[in-house]
């Protein structure tokens, strides 16, 4: 075979490796724990990183400290059953943790590990966000509704409209404002206390992930297949744009004082970036644990914890960075 025919060949290998996402981006993690065996639903850290709730598929759910992982409770919606617990949250104070499967509620109270409260759901819920003392809880709702519930006496406080899917919601630092994005192609920002919409956003695709900001001046916003951005929160101003993934942003938060951005990916990329201009400050590549057959895992959830990076992934891994 002719030197010529050998690179070639070496050149599309290396062009269909790059095309399949098998390609190494960034660096290695420094640090790597199974906190759920054989994948999880979905997994959330408290805001410092400090712990880190995982509804694991075969397993039911657990509450973790982050570093080194340690299991403190097995909470489940049933005795005696696992529950599949798609969406988690903690409160600001972290005295409250709610987790959520697809037709009930809890809140439980972190220390003890005791049940506070516990709800059925008003539809299926996709996501869970709590205000800062954990007294109500927003919900992303299939019904096409981010629904405002009193997580701690019961009853809807607000249903906030949209015309499709909402799959996201955050709120901010005070409990002013609450984001949610939609199926119907929109990110919008609410009052929390009113339900008033204050902006609307429009996508070119469903939007899945959105985070305000701690003060809630942010928004962050990520729709399939399109760059990740982030916009004035009061004024719907586009103010940088983040390079767009091989499939969406699915787990994004901003530091305490808003200058950097941790964002996780579809395609197994967690990175730091300067929220001033949207330049990229460090990367890691996360590998899947699951098969040789499949390279990429989608990161659940990402934190800042002091000088370290965190990350969750559905494959039950727990990533440490620095």
């Amino acid at each position: 075979m002719t030197k010529g025919i050998v690179s070639q060949l070496l050149g599309l290998i290396l062009a269909i490796a790059a095309l399949s996402g098998c390609m190494p981006q960034g660096e290695s993690p420094q640090d790597q724990r199974e906190v759920a065996r054989q994948g999880l639903y979905s997994a959330r850290f408290s805001h410092d990183g400090s712990w880190l709730f995982v509804g694991s598929l075969h397993h039911g759910g657990s509450l973790w400290s982050s570093w080194p992982p340690e299991r403190h409770f097995d909470w489940n919606h049933a005795e005696g059953a696992q529950t599949e617990i798609l969406a988690s949250a903690f409160s600001n104070d972290k005295r409250f943790v709610a987790t959520a499967s697809n037709r009930t509620i809890v809140l439980w109270i972190r220390q003890t590990g005791e049940a506070f409260s516990f709800w059925n759901a008003p539809g299926d819920i996709l996501d869970i966000a709590l205000t800062g003392t954990g007294r109500y809880a927003a919900l992303a709702m299939q019904d096409y509704s981010a629904t405002i519930f009193d997580i701690q006496n019961g009853g809807i406080y607000h249903r906030l409209q949209h015309q499709g899917t909402v799959f996201d919601v955050s709120i901010d630092g005070s409990d002013r404002l609450i984001a949610s994005g939609s199926d119907d192609l929109t990110a919008r920002v609410w009052q929390l206390e009113s339900g008033k919409e204050l902006l609307r956003l429009q996508h070119g695709n469903q939007v899945r992930t959105v985070e305000l900001s701690r003060d809630g001046r942010w928004l962050f916003t990520s729709a399939m297949r399109e760059p990740g951005v982030i916009w004035d929160s009061s004024s719907g101003r586009k103010l940088v744009e983040i390079a767009k993934p091989a499939g969406h942003y699915s787990a994004v938060k901003f530091s305490h004082d808003g200058r950097y951005l941790l964002t996780g990916s579809s395609d197994g990329l967690v990175a730091v970036w300067k929220t001033s201009d949207g330049s990229l400050v460090k990367q890691w590549k996360l590998g899947s644990t699951f098969s040789w057959n499949q390279p990429r895992v989608l990161v659940e959830d990402v934190a800042f914890a002091g000088s370290y990076y965190y990350a969750v992934t559905t494959d039950g891994q727990l990533f440490r960075m620095k």
